[in-house]
């Protein structure tokens, strides 16, 4: 039976967490959007583990941040004895502080790259050199050629959307790089006799 029920839509997964542990809860806290799933098992108000997908623990913990219309339902039910516990080795405060500091930073990425459908374009700037990149990173500067979306750029590297947009978004920080209106394309005009 669920004790909660919620959306990520309308609460931050750091205050939700922070309420579990205050509580002092047991049991499982379940995340469903689309068709992905996972789950946060606590116990006794300690963060035991987290599993989504291939992801477990912290890796896991972290991909929930993202999933911002995920459907939350804690559950809760006794934790068996032979469940890993992989994230009770850090303080709850610990966890619940980097789960906040990964909800500001999609925040700010999500001011300067608003959706993974944005279409980026390279506009040169001296500030890139005022942070740390790595030569992949700069590479993706070659793409942003005001024709490709972030989602189409990432498929191209084979990267995450979620890693291109926050490259991207340290670019377009920095004044490297600007977003454009995609230009709408036209129908082919039918031949006429």
């Amino acid at each position: 039976m669920s004790a909660f029920s919620g959306s990520l839509k309308t609460s931050n997964l750091s205050q939700v967490l922070q309420k579990l542990v205050d509580g002092r809860k047991t049991g499982y806290l379940r995340f469903k959007e689309g068709e992905k799933e996972g789950f946060i098992a606590l116990e006794n108000g300690i963060i035991l583990n987290a599993l989504t997908g291939p992801y477990t623990a912290l890796h896991a913990l972290f991909q929930f941040v993202q999933w911002r219309g995920a459907r939350i339902d804690f559950c809760e039910e006794l934790i068996s004895s032979d469940f890993g516990r992989d994230l009770a080795v850090y303080d709850p405060p610990v966890l619940i502080s980097g789960v906040a500091y990964k909800e500001e930073e999609l925040a700010i990425l999500q001011g300067a790259i608003p959706s993974l459908d944005a279409v980026p374009y390279y506009v040169g700037a001296e500030a890139i050199e005022s942070i740390e990149t790595t030569p992949a990173d700069r590479g993706l500067l070659l793409l942003a050629d005001g024709r490709h979306s972030v989602r189409e750029i990432a498929e191209e590297v084979k990267l995450s959307p979620f890693e291109v947009a926050r490259i991207m978004a340290r670019f377009r920080l920095v004044g490297a790089l600007e977003l454009v209106n995609p230009k709408p394309v036209k129908p082919l005009l039918a031949a006429t006799g």
